[in-house]
C-alpha cells in the first residue's frame, strides 16, 4: 500500500503526472510515490479508474484539457504502444519538463512535440494484483539529451539499483528476448499444466525440475550443453510417442514437435561439428 514519505530538509520530490490507469500506471506510480515522487494528478481515458488511482497515490484526477494540468516535471504515459504517440500530441508542450513513455519497444519520436522528452522501461511483467521487486528490476532509460536523460536516471534509480543507460537497439532487443524467455515460457508452462491436470497430475510437482533449468540459466555459459530429454539424444521413438500422448491438445501437440525438432537439429549439427572436428 502506498504511503508518504516525509522528505524532511531534502531536495523537492520530483513532481509527476500519470497518463493511464492499468497494470504499468498503478505498478510504477506506487514505486515511485513510495520512494519520493509527489504525484500530482492522473489521466485515464476512463474516469473512475483515475479517480481510484489518484486517490491511491494522493493525487487528484485530470480533466481533459492538458492546458489546465498542474505542472510537473515529468509526465509518465502509461499507455498502450498504439496511444503513445496521440496522447503526445494532445499534451501541452511545457519547456522544463520531460514526457516519457515505458515501452520496451517503442521510439523516442512517438513523444514529439516534446523537444525534452525519454524512456523508463522496466524489465518486468506487471500486474496490478502482484507486487514487483522494484529494487531488483532492470530499468532501462534514454533521453532526447544528456540532460534529460541525467534527470530520467535519477528517477529511475529512486525505485531500482540497476538503471541502464541504453540506446533503442540494445532496448529493444531485451524486449524481444523478454518475450521469448517470459511470455513463451509462460504458454507453453500453462498448456503443459493444463495438459497434465486432464490426467489427474499436479504441476506444481514440476517446481524442483523448473528450479534446475533456472540454476542452468544463471550459471551456464552455453545453456544448450545442459539440454537433456529424448530430442536432445535422438530418441525419435520416444519422441514419436510422445508427441501421441500430447495429440489431443492441438497447440502442445505443435509446441511439443517444433522444439523436439529444433533441439534435435540443434545437437545433431553439434555432434557432427564435433566429428568433423576430430575427422581434421
Amino acid at each position: 500500500m502506498t504511503t508518504r514519505v516525509d522528505h524532511g530538509n531534502s531536495r523537492p520530490p520530483a513532481r509527476l503526472i500519470i497518463v493511464g490507469s492499468g497494470h504499468l500506471a498503478w505498478q510504477m506510480g506506487e514505486a515511485l510515490v513510495d520512494h519520493g515522487a509527489k504525484c500530482v494528478g492522473v489521466w485515464s481515458r476512463k474516469p473512475t479508474s483515475a479517480h481510484s488511482l489518484a486517490t491511491r497515490l494522493f493525487a487528484a484526477p485530470l480533466g481533459d484539457d492538458p492546458e489546465r494540468w498542474p505542472e510537473a516535471d515529468f509526465v509518465l504515459l502509461a499507455v498502450s504502444d498504439a496511444a503513445i504517440s496521440e496522447c503526445a500530441e494532445r499534451i501541452a508542450v511545457r519547456p522544463h519538463q520531460i514526457i516519457l513513455h515505458a515501452s520496451g519497444s517503442g521510439h523516442l519520436n512517438q513523444l514529439s512535440p516534446h523537444k525534452r522528452c525519454g524512456i523508463i522501461w522496466p524489465l518486468a511483467t506487471l500486474r496490478r494484483e502482484r507486487g514487483v521487486e522494484w529494487q531488483a528490476t532492470p530499468l532501462f532509460v534514454e533521453g532526447s539529451d544528456p540532460e534529460a536523460t541525467n534527470q530520467i536516471a535519477e528517477l529511475a534509480r529512486s525505485i531500482s539499483h540497476v538503471v541502464i543507460q541504453t540506446n533503442a537497439t540494445l532496448r529493444q532487443a531485451y524486449h524481444v528476448a523478454a518475450v521469448g524467455s517470459a511470455n513463451f515460457s509462460l504458454f507453453l508452462l500453462a498448456e503443459t499444466s493444463e495438459w497434465l491436470k486432464s490426467k489427474g497430475g499436479d504441476p506444481r510437482l514440476l517446481g524442483p525440475i523448473l528450479q534446475q533449468v533456472w540454476n542452468d540459466f544463471m550459471e551456464a555459459s552455453n545453456l544448450h550443453e545442459r539440454q537433456t530429454g529424448p530430442a536432445s539424444r535422438g530418441d525419435r521413438e520416444t519422441v514419436d510417442r510422445q508427441q501421441n500422448e500430447v495429440s489431443e491438445q492441438p497447440a502442445l501437440s505443435a509446441l511439443y514437435r517444433l522444439f523436439s525438432d529444433l533441439i534435435g537439429l540443434k545437437h545433431a549439427s553439434g555432434k557432427q561439428k564435433q566429428k568433423t572436428y576430430i575427422i581434421r
